[in-house]
């Protein structure tokens, strides 16, 4: 069984890993900014990202990437972005569960 103390050190690897994302609109990639990385009080890391494009364009993919560059999640998507929208906010959640084999 894993303790508090094994969690708190996933959850906090897992938040200083977390270096970049980009969306992905027709077959062109794009940088996302991440906003925050925050341990939730349910011990989810959630990577909140902003995307905003401009313009009327729809995203069909958001990806998110580690220190290294490796592609860590992704989202096949369709979220449609209307001229006049500020934007959209997108965010990956991480939850570290225990099971049994």
């Amino acid at each position: 069984m894993l303790d508090s103390a094994a969690f708190e050190d996933l959850n906090n690897f897992i938040k200083r890993r977390i270096a970049s994302a980009r969306y992905r609109v027709g077959s062109t990639y794009y940088s996302a900014t991440i906003n925050d990385i925050v341990i939730l009080p349910t011990g989810t890391v959630r990577a909140l990202l902003s995307i905003i494009p401009g313009g009327t364009v729809t995203i069909n993919r958001v990806e998110l990437y580690n220190s290294d560059g490796k592609l860590w999640a992704h989202q096949d998507a369709s979220i449609t972005v209307s001229t006049g929208q500020t934007g959209v906010l997108y965010w990956f959640d991480f939850t570290i569960t225990e099971g049994e084999v």
